[in-house]
């Protein structure tokens, strides 16, 4: 990332900046929602920020892989990257709750960037033990996660055109072996 870009974690006191992603949902969380989601310990919000605006920011929260979130594929799949004794009905994650970018920096790669800081965040300093990072994406921005080696959870649901979100997820196994 660029030395004048700052990645700041959201504290009561911070003053926004201007930001705007082009999704209204996401605007309005970081504006008006994210510092209360903090305050309450649903999650974690950091932002990019330069002297002048806010690039882009993220919010994290703990999260779980569970057999019902999963096709029968991919659950073996995930089975098989621990030792039998190890085999639960469940695994740790870490779910990236919200992702949006300015539209001033849009494709100019502070999406993956962030995506690979949260990966480098949880396998170097990882202070709630997770195994995998989670994202129920918007349609539109799963071909994004893919792009970013992102798999689909349950590949037969992410085909239903009705739902609005696609579960993915990120194997964190696959930096450290």
């Amino acid at each position: 990332m660029n030395k004048d870009i700052r990645v700041i974690r959201l504290s009561e006191d911070y003053e926004f900046k201007p930001f705007d992603c082009g999704n209204d949902d996401l605007n309005a969380f970081l504006l008006q929602d994210s510092k209360d989601y903090q305050k309450r310990l649903l999650s974690v919000t950091y932002v990019l920020e330069n002297d002048i605006e806010i690039l882009a920011y993220f919010s994290v929260s703990n999260d779980k892989i569970a057999i019902p979130d999963s096709d029968k594929s991919t659950w073996r799949k995930i089975k098989a990257l621990f030792p039998h004794s190890k085999h639960r009905s469940d695994y740790p994650a870490v779910k990236i709750g919200r992702l949006g970018v300015s539209l001033k920096y849009q494709h100019s790669r502070i999406g993956s960037d962030i995506l690979n800081f949260v990966k480098d965040m949880f396998i170097t300093n990882n202070r709630t033990g997770c195994s995998f990072i989670t994202v129920d994406a918007l349609r539109p921005a799963a071909s994004f996660y893919l792009k970013n080696d992102f798999l689909y959870l349950d590949k037969q649901s992410a085909m239903d055109e009705t739902k609005e979100t696609i579960l993915l997820y990120y194997d964190l196994s696959r930096l450290i072996d």
